[in-house]
This record gives C-alpha cells, structure tokens and sequence, in this order.
C-alpha cells in the first residue's frame, strides 16, 4: 500500500500526490490513533494503514467567534469548539494545542494571532480563555 503522510503544513499525501478532497480527509482523520511508540495509524473497520506525521496530526487553519466559545477549523475539516481554557504549547516558536493527545495541533499563523486576544499569560505559561470565562475573571 502507498504511504499517507500528513506534512507539517497539514496537507495530506498518498503515495506522493497530494490528497485535495477535504471530505475524505475528515474520514480519514476522524479515524487516526496514537500507538505507544508516539508513532500514528488510521484504522477503519479491519483496514489498518501506518502513517507518517512529520509533525504533529491536525492542523488548525480557521477560528469562528462566538460570544460564548471559539471554534478551531482543521485543515482536514474537524472542529474544536473552544469552550473551556486550553494550554499553548511551544516548539521553537510554534504554537500548539491540545485535540486529542497533548500538543498534537499545530496553529497557523492567522489562528494563532486571532487567539492572541484570549490568551492569559500566568508565569511561564499561556493559556487560551474562551469568551465566556473572561467574564467571569
């Protein structure tokens, strides 16, 4: 079988050609599992296929704002609804959150700046604070 690789832009390759269908992405993606050596496959049903993340899996590339949550739109079509606090995590100068496992969601450049507005910086870390819990601090 021809390798799946998410590059680190969040773009998806099947055996080298680019996978441009998001809708078979979001399938595709709904359906990655973290194994224990921090490697990734997609399992759907009995198929079972490796792989290859050159980074982390998801890919935020688009916020929506709400007066109550924010919601994160992936490069694969997936949605996290924003609606609690949610720690940054940096590598280098790259942000990252958390979907699934701890850091596995990288955050391009125009969501990472749009969340800037909702960050609180308490000592050495930065956590996002949805609209509805600012109102309450």
């Amino acid at each position: 079988m021809a390798e799946i690789r998410i590059r680190k832009d969040g773009k998806w390759y099947f055996g080298g050609n680019e996978m441009f269908r998001r809708n078979i992405l979001n399938v595709l993606a709904r359906n990655i599992e973290k194994m224990g050596d921090d490697s990734f496959l997609i399992k759907l049903g009995e198929d079972v296929n490796p792989l290859v993340v050159e980074d982390v899996p998801f890919y935020a590339t688009g916020i929506v704002e709400d007066e109550e949550y924010l919601k994160l739109v992936f490069f694969d079509l997936q949605e996290l609804v924003l609606d609690y606090e949610q720690k940054l995590y940096f590598k280098g100068d790259v942000p990252y959150i958390t979907y699934k496992w701890p850091g596995d969601t990288r955050l391009s450049r125009g969501v990472y700046w749009k969340l800037s507005d909702f960050f609180d910086f308490r000592g050495e870390e930065v956590y996002i604070v949805p609209p509805k819990m600012r109102n309450y601090n």
